[in-house]
């Protein structure tokens, strides 16, 4: 998750997550302006400093221990398992999505009290049964009852997204563009060119990159020359994955 800071229209809620230093990446980043009225956080790595900084901002420098009055809260974003430093027992209340990480929280001394069992905190997207895409109102804005009886039109989708309608592959990498990406978009890719080649059936590939730059370049050409038989898109970061997940076909690889 890139969340780096999530601010009401008061600036007073701030969010720690893979953002910029300044938000937990070694100084403060909520000293100037209106305080927060709530500090949430949404990294594993995001609970022990922003505590103390937390103390010390509420007690005006005097200790780092104790004294914290700004309410903090972390929601955890695994699913089946987490690092330990997801939970502290210092937080006011720890957001889980499964029975596995409440059990795992209360075995780091987070009491039960301190924890709400919620879910994943996923947007509207990944959830609706499909939109209709063809309405003058975007998606999100759709009537979510109306939205819930539709079925998405995958060949609208792909329209949309600039994409050829066949057969497709989706690669991503999470928000950074991790676990070699490049490697396996360009194995991927050839193996997908010797399909298309023995069965006269074009194929598509997608490759979201997220962040990572350098492999947007590796992969496009002329740096990665894609057979002829084969529609290559190669995405940087995106804020409609959902959208190309419901481009794609069966075939979804996720490199971690």
């Amino acid at each position: 998750m890139n969340t780096e800071k999530v601010i009401d229209k008061e600036e007073s809620v701030v969010a720690y997550g893979q953002g910029p230093a300044e938000l937990g990446g070694g100084s403060y980043g909520i000293h100037s302006g209106p305080r927060a009225d709530m500090v949430v956080s949404v990294h594993p790595l995001c609970q022990e400093l922003p505590l103390k900084i937390l103390n010390s901002l509420d007690t005006n420098g005097a200790s780092r221990t104790e004294g914290r009055t700004t309410p903090f809260v972390t929601v955890v974003t695994d699913l089946g398992g987490a690092h330990p430093t997801w939970f502290n027992p210092g937080v006011d209340k720890c957001f889980v999505p499964s029975d596995v990480l409440k059990n795992a929280a209360m075995d780091r001394n987070v009491k039960e009290s301190q924890i709400v069992q919620y879910g994943l905190p996923i947007r509207r997207g990944f959830w609706r049964f499909g939109a209709d895409y063809n309405s003058d109102s975007p998606p999100e804005e759709q009537d979510e009852e109306v939205e819930m009886q539709g079925v998405h039109h995958k060949p609208t989708i792909r329209e949309s997204l600039g994409l050829k309608d066949m057969p497709t592959v989706l690669i991503v990498g999470g928000g950074d563009g991790m676990g070699g990406i490049v490697s396996q978009a360009q194995a991927v890719g050839e193996r997908l060119q010797k399909l298309a080649s023995s069965s006269s059936s074009p194929y598509q590939m997608v490759v979201v990159c997220g962040n990572n730059k350098a492999a947007v370049t590796e992969l496009s050409t002329p740096q990665t020359q894609w057979g002829s038989d084969i529609e290559v898109s190669i995405q940087g970061f995106v804020n409609n994955m959902d959208e190309f997940m419901r481009a794609s076909g069966k075939s979804l690889i996720f490199v971690s």
